[in-house]
């Protein structure tokens, strides 16, 4: 029984801190992905966790980063870009910004990590290399807009448009 719940409890390195996940990963041997909160729960920790030739390997793969509220994991999915597995996540922070009469409650953005044989996941896509993948929600006279990739769907159609299946 110890064998069994260490192989669940194998991504990360706190399970009470499990923010989402643990996500089985086919593409790597007993692959997992997890996210967990930091110690003093301000930022988000994404881990990836697989067997390997040698060994087990139990790595953060990047830190998102309390900015004016920590971050919160929107959404997670796998999908396929130019013929590449990739891991997508959606994140947002609470901003709560008023400027000339214009709320900005969220801020959001995308990111997009290749899997890489050798090393497991690294980072493809950010609001760096392509801006569409961060932006606010706004509030102006009552009217509400969402930022434009708010879901899975609407992300994983604008990667397919732009960078191709």
């Amino acid at each position: 029984m110890l064998l069994v719940s260490s192989l669940v409890y194998a991504c990360g390195d706190n399970p009470n801190a499990i923010v989402q996940g643990p996500f089985k990963d086919s593409v790597f041997n007993n692959g997992v992905i997890c996210f967990q909160n930091s110690p003093d729960k301000k930022d988000i920790y994404f881990y990836q966790s697989y067997s390997s030739a040698s060994g087990n390997i139990n790595k953060i793969i990047d830190t998102f980063i309390y900015s004016d509220a920590p971050a919160e994991v929107s959404s997670v999915f796998f999908t396929t870009i130019a013929g590449k597995r990739n891991v997508v996540v959606l994140l947002r922070w609470n901003v709560n910004y008023f400027t000339n009469g214009v709320q900005y409650p969220y801020y959001y953005e995308v990111k997009v990590y290749n899997a890489t044989k050798d090393s497991g996941y690294e980072l493809f896509l950010d609001s760096d290399r392509d801006p569409n993948l961060s932006g606010f929600q706004t509030k102006h006279n009552k009217k509400e807009s969402n930022y434009k990739l708010d879901s899975a769907s609407k992300i994983r159609e604008y990667l397919r448009t732009k960078y191709g299946e």
